[in-house]
């Protein structure tokens, strides 16, 4: 019989707004019961430290030494994680040792896909050393480099994910599950065939806009978006980009597109073209798939836009569905994935593939930091 684990896991996205929490019992390949979910505030110090960061990251060439400034990121990252985790288990009334394990993707600083026959780039900053330390549990981290080494994009990851919710809840197929995070991206869910690829900004390009303006973090429900109105020709020039002449399975960094073509708009006015630009890369996306899908549900922050979601409804040309309307955890879904991803590293179950991030064969991934003597608590695994 195969082996059931209580799994913690973690995801931090791209928004640096903070840490998403969630625990799964999973055998690898079900998804058994899911458990509570929390949000964790990013302290402003952890987030000004992490832009930093991505500057760093940017500016830093392939062969040049890693900046100091990512080992002290990447401590600070997992303090917050540990001091977070000890919050949520404390209030959900869970004592440590009622886990077997955790996930832990860090925080993407890079990601560079691969490009003229040169490997793919992903940095992910968090000390999972640190983290196992401090949690007292094995932590499964390093997601993305064994893919990014074999020649694969090294995302997206949470495919894999995707086919077991799909699966677990009996829908019919075949679903495209959208992702709204910093970046959108698509999965195609046909039996356990999977294709997956990132189809253009998801709400990076708004949120940075929000921040240009000293409007905040987010066009919240989409309000402002829907007070403006569309600009064709910033509109044209964003979808102008070459990537979206790329072939699939491809994945992008936040940062690959730019607010150039908005600058002359109005904070309404650019939040609208924005948001119509990221509907128009999910339309896009849906037409590069070799099977139409029968339903699409969108899950991420992204979900939580009207505006976003009023545009997906009327130019998809399929059935628009929330993750909630299906009965998933929209807000913590990538934590559970990497819950589910962290119990497959340890199974040796592949969470890559040749049709997710171009990989030529179904790919292994994940690196295990083991805990300190656990004193006796279970063996670690």
């Amino acid at each position: 019989m195969t082996e059931v684990l209580t799994v913690l896991g973690f995801m931090s996205g791209t928004s640096l707004d903070g840490i998403d929490i969630a625990i799964l019992q999973t055998d690898g390949k079900e998804i058994l019961r899911p458990g509570p979910n929390a949000f964790a505030p990013m302290p402003e110090v952890v987030r000004n430290g992490l832009e930093d960061a991505i500057t760093a990251a940017r500016v830093t060439p392939r062969s040049a030494p890693r900046p100091p400034l990512f080992d002290v990121v990447g401590r600070l990252v997992a303090q917050t994680h540990a001091r977070a985790a000890e919050e949520f288990l404390a209030a959900s009334n869970i004592p440590p040792q009622d886990i077997d394990l955790v996930g832990f993707h860090g925080v993407t600083v890079l990601h560079e896909r691969p490009l003229d026959g040169q490997p793919g780039r992903t940095i992910q900053l968090g000390d999972a050393e640190l983290l196992a330390q401090m949690m007292g549990l094995d932590v499964v981290h390093d997601f993305r480099s064994a893919d990014v080494a074999a020649g694969g994009e090294g995302a997206p990851l949470a495919p894999v994910y995707h086919r077991a919710l799909v699966k677990n809840s009996g829908l019919e197929g075949p679903v495209a599950v959208l992702n709204l995070g910093g970046v959108g991206n698509l999965t195609l869910v046909k039996g356990d065939d999977l294709l997956a690829f990132d189809t253009g900004p998801g709400n990076g390009l708004m949120d940075s806009w929000m921040r240009h303006h000293g409007a905040g973090a987010y066009d919240r429900d989409g309000l402002l978006a829907q007070a403006g109105r569309v600009d064709d020709g910033a509109l044209a020039a964003l979808q102008s980009h070459p990537y979206f002449q790329k072939p699939v399975p491809k994945s992008l960094d936040r940062y690959d597109f730019s607010l150039e073509a908005v600058m002359p708009l109005s904070l309404e006015d650019g939040l609208a073209t924005l948001a119509a630009f990221t509907v128009w890369s999910v339309c896009e996306g849906l037409r590069l798939m070799p099977t139409a899908p029968s339903q699409m549900i969108v899950c991420g922050g992204g979900r939580h836009n009207a505006t976003l979601l009023a545009g997906l409804r009327d130019q998809a040309g399929l059935s628009v569905q929330t993750a909630e309307d299906v009965g998933w955890r929209g807000d913590h879904l990538e934590a559970e994935a990497f819950a589910y991803m962290a119990a497959r590293s340890v199974f040796g179950l592949p969470i890559s593939f040749p049709g997710t991030t171009g990989v030529n064969k179904p790919m292994r991934g994940g690196q295990l930091a083991k805990a300190p003597d656990p004193g006796g608590r279970q063996a670690s695994l």
